[in-house]
């Protein structure tokens, strides 16, 4: 359950947790600023609580069965009941500030033989020189430091911060890296979009802020009917199968369905509605074309690809795997209203229902369907029996938008003269998706300037002139307010408020008696 922005009450809350919990190694992260990726700070009445020591290799353990390792530092600013760490570790720990962890000494912990790393790749594209030379090698040399197999960690040297992810350790799954630690690091960069599809296979409702009442509607529909089964069946209640998300674009309806699907701990299937399309559309082209005649090529008999088997495959996948969230995006491509006269599409329609009640017949298969154009769906899919929960996505509130421009600078330094909570508060009516976009124009912007003090001093000092450093500005080290202040001025809602109001008609004919 997200917890509300006023720090007093978070306070209270985390501090609830701890009481109950009656644990002294459980703590409540708080935001640190070491860029340190190996180290966190505990106060010194805390270590002695714990009888650790300054130094000391201790192990973290957060959400989602994650765990890090990390050297111990005293902090006579932290809190009794704190734990002080930075984004990077709390990325590696799934947590945020707020969360609790718990920490323990790792006297076992033994000097690796060799580890492997690789880059991510967005991060050294331009990168031409030796990556252990200007980066890892610095980055370890006599630090001793503790990683953990599928930990990341941000490396910034010769002006560029590189991301790299630990992909074994030897011994495993953690070591410190000695002087005689052997640093593989030969191979092709991670790409970034598998990292982010790894991190979308991890998420949970933690993950994503607000939208409190879809997601405790989601909890009734799916997580109930499968942890209590018997209420249901001493109520004589048949849960709905089928769901269907609507709402602006960009506002999280597919976190959402993972999320869900996560926290079930059930299967989780995608697939884009017109690539379901193409494969229902191919069945039915070869189904129709199927009487071959003297001027036809016996190729066109056949679906394309095997598309229609490819269709009927994801839905048995589905029914294998349940329990299973077959989760189908941008659903209108295949569910619009029906025109006046049969034709492909009727088929299309009339295959989706069929494929649908197939599916009912196994208890522990959920379709959840998402749209940002629920007006044009037929309303066949939409009565009881079939999609018949609708649930509406609105664009985030202040507080969601407060966690989402936090997710989207994670990874970024950002100075203090930056007050997010303002950015929240005067961006009412963008998407997740356009905060993302202020946020990577506020980073390219900062990039650009960086680099541009780079280019005028290289070249002053390859006409010959002096450079006095004293009296050069320096490259951008952060993102400071004035960036923001500029990514603002481009910055534009993608969703209208003609676009509000068809969702707006569209949940009021829901409301209607039929």
């Amino acid at each position: 359950m997200a917890r509300p922005v006023d720090p007093t009450k978070e306070d209270m809350y985390a501090t609830t947790l701890l009481n109950r919990k009656e644990r002294s190694n459980r703590l409540i992260v708080d935001d640190s600023t070491n860029d340190d990726n190996s180290v966190v700070a505990l106060s010194q009445q805390k270590m002695d609580e714990l009888h650790l020591l300054r130094g000391d290799t201790v192990l973290l353990k957060g959400k989602k069965c994650r765990e890090t390792m990390c050297i111990l530092l005293a902090d006579d600013n932290c809190s009794y009941e704190r734990i002080l760490m930075n984004r990077v570790v709390k990325h590696n720990l799934r947590v945020r500030s707020g969360d609790i962890v718990s920490i323990q000494g790792c006297s076992d912990a033994e000097y690796g033989k060799r580890i492997q790393v690789l880059p991510i790749d967005d991060t050294v594209e331009g990168i031409t020189g030796n990556l252990f030379e200007v980066y890892l090698k610095p980055y370890f040399l006599e630090a001793y430091r503790p990683v953990e197999k599928g930990d990341v960690f941000i490396v910034r040297e010769a002006m560029r911060a590189v991301e790299f992810k630990v992909i074994e350790t030897d011994p495993s799954p953690y070591c410190i890296v000695a002087p005689d630690t052997v640093i593989h690091y030969e191979g092709d960069p991670i790409k970034r979009k598998d990292e982010e599809k790894a991190l979308l296979n991890e998420i949970d409702y933690d993950d994503i802020g607000g939208l409190e009442s879809v997601k405790s509607r989601l909890q009734e529909l799916i997580q109930y009917p499968l942890e209590y089964p018997e209420t249901f069946l001493r109520f004589g209640m048949t849960p709905s199968r089928s769901i269907l998300l609507y709402g602006p674009p960009g506002c999280g309806k597919t976190l959402l369905a993972k999320a869900i699907a996560n926290e079930c701990q059930t299967n989780f299937i995608s697939v884009k509605g017109p690539e379901l399309l193409t494969m229902l559309m191919s069945g039915e082209q070869g189904r129709t074309e199927g009487g071959v005649t003297p001027h036809s090529s016996p190729n066109r008999c056949a679906p394309v690809d095997g598309s229609e088997s490819n269709a009927h495959d994801i839905f048995d996948e589905a029914r294998h795997a349940a329990p299973c969230v077959l989760f189908i995006d941008d659903f209108d491509s295949i569910a619009k209203a029906r025109g006046g006269s049969a034709g492909a599409n009727d088929r299309v329609i009339h295959q989706i229902l069929t494929k649908m009640d197939d599916l009912y017949a196994e208890q522990n298969v959920f379709i959840i369907g998402a749209t940002n154009r629920p007006d044009i769906i037929d309303p066949a899919l939409l009565r009881p029996g079939r999609f018949d929960q609708l649930i509406y996505v609105p664009l985030p509130d202040e507080e969601s938008r407060m966690d989402i421009l936090k997710v989207a600078l994670r990874k970024s330094p950002v100075a203090g003269d930056v007050d997010l909570n303002l950015l929240a508060s005067v961006t009412k009516g963008f998407s997740g998706a356009d905060l993302t976009a202020i946020c990577q124009r506020a980073c390219e912007l900062a990039t650009r300037e960086s680099i541009q003090i780079e280019i005028n001093r290289e070249e002053r000092q390859h006409n010959g002139q002096t450079v006095m450093y004293s009296n050069e500005p320096n490259p951008v080290g952060e993102i400071r307010h004035d960036h923001f202040e500029e990514a603002m001025k481009s910055a534009r809602r993608s969703v209208s408020d003609n676009d509000l109001r068809i969702y707006e008609i569209f949940t009021q004919t829901l409301r209607q008696p039929s």
